[in-house]
């Protein structure tokens, strides 16, 4: 697959977080980010826009600012188009952003409401997260991916992401943004997960209770045991949480064995969500401050592990990701963070790779650790983007 990005060297806009008068409040400086970048072409008059961000998760306070998502809702009025806030739910019907009613008293705990955005805050996977569109893809590993149905019918939609670093991908940015969170949950579960949840017999007591908790009647009842109908199984409800004897397959005993499986299936996913709504249709802000180890569906947040990188923006997904995580490791290491646990404070050091060795992050170690290379190699091979790129500092 060729990408329409690597003719050229992509361009990477920046600015960085200094304030040291009132024209260089972060909110002044983002407009003139988004002016001089030209994101906003995207828009056109009377567009549904998606303003997709990540409105985070109770107990973690490193998320983005509301008022910087008002910043692009004004912006984007500006344009002649009609923004929307939005989000999807999260695996498992029983997590903190399970629902969208979780979703919305998150967002308000967390300072997003449609006051403070300036504009309607729309889940876009529905009440249960299972509302979307099948969209085929030519992927190296999906055919098919589910599509949140807000983000299938909007005309455009702007990626605003919290740059961060994951366990797994080793960055949160544009493409984790949209191509982990434009999906509906069942559409999340095979970028994770190599198989879907199932009973152990030895451990079960019959207590019904999964078979009632299931919104597909997926659990059957067959001479007194239970067991999953792997076909009516929708793979992202949560069972594996409710069962109180854990006999039904959990999280770690499904997902894939590498990290970079995850990886290769962000880059599918991302592919088909930005190729239905048209790549021209579709740009990329990232917000590099309170860069966390971790991403913000963590229920707690680590103080940041950089100072603050600034703010960019680009038409080229890969690009802005790969600019954010060669600023990241440029960065000097703030002490008493997870960088200084790492021994990984000094400017040039691979700091998202050396978070592997972080005591959090341990458990995925085993399956290759944060693998923000392969993530980034695998999305420019899919066509989404160019590794090559310059950054282009906006004042």
């Amino acid at each position: 697959m060729s990408s329409p990005f690597l003719a050229v060297k992509a361009q990477v806009f920046f600015t960085d977080m200094r304030a040291r008068k009132a024209e260089e409040a972060s909110v002044e400086k983002l407009r003139k980010l988004l002016d001089a970048s030209g994101v906003l072409d995207v828009v056109e008059q009377g567009d549904l826009v998606a303003i997709k961000v990540h409105l985070g998760t109770p107990g973690n306070q490193r998320h983005i600012r509301p008022h910087h998502v008002r910043v692009v809702v004004e912006a984007v009025r500006e344009r002649g188009g009609h923004p929307f806030v939005t989000d999807t739910t999260g695996i498992s019907l029983l997590s903190p952003r399970g629902d969208a009613v979780k979703v919305l008293r998150a967002a308000a705990l967390n300072g997003f409401t449609p006051e403070t955005v300036g504009a309607p805050i729309i889940v876009a996977d529905g009440l249960k997260g299972f509302s979307g569109v099948k969209v085929r893809v030519d992927g190296f590993r999906l055919k098919e991916v589910e599509v949140a149905q807000a983000i299938a019918e909007a005309d455009a939609m702007i990626s605003l992401a919290h740059a961060k670093g994951h366990p797994r991908t080793g960055l949160g940015g544009a493409l984790k943004n949209i191509g982990v969170g434009c999906l509906t949950k069942k559409g999340r579960a095979p970028l994770h997960l190599a198989k879907k949840p199932q009973i152990k017999p030895e451990l079960c007591d019959g207590c019904g209770r999964c078979a009632e908790f299931c919104p597909a009647g997926a659990v059957v009842e067959e001479g007194g045991a239970y067991r999953i109908d792997q076909d009516k199984c929708l793979w992202a409800c949560g069972c594996w949480e409710l069962c109180p004897r854990k006999a039904i397959t959990g999280w770690a005993e499904m997902h894939h064995p590498s990290n970079e499986e995850l990886c290769i299936r962000v880059a599918d996913a991302f592919k088909a969500v930005v190729d239905l709504l048209g790549r021209d249709k579709v740009a990329y802000v990232n917000l590099a401050y309170d860069i966390t180890p971790h991403c913000d569906c963590f229920p707690w947040g680590d103080v940041p592990m950089v100072p603050d990188v600034g703010m960019l923006a680009s038409e080229d997904p890969v690009a802005i990701d790969k600019a954010c995580v060669d600023l990241i490791n440029q960065a000097v290491g703030l002490p008493g963070s997870a960088l200084e646990d790492v021994g990984a404070l000094e400017p040039g050091t691979d700091k998202l790779s050396a978070l592997a060795d972080w005591e959090p992050f341990r458990p995925f170690k085993k399956h290759g650790g944060p693998m923000w290379k392969a993530y980034l190699e695998w999305a420019a091979k899919a066509g989404l983007g160019s590794l090559d790129y310059e950054l282009v500092k906006v004042s």
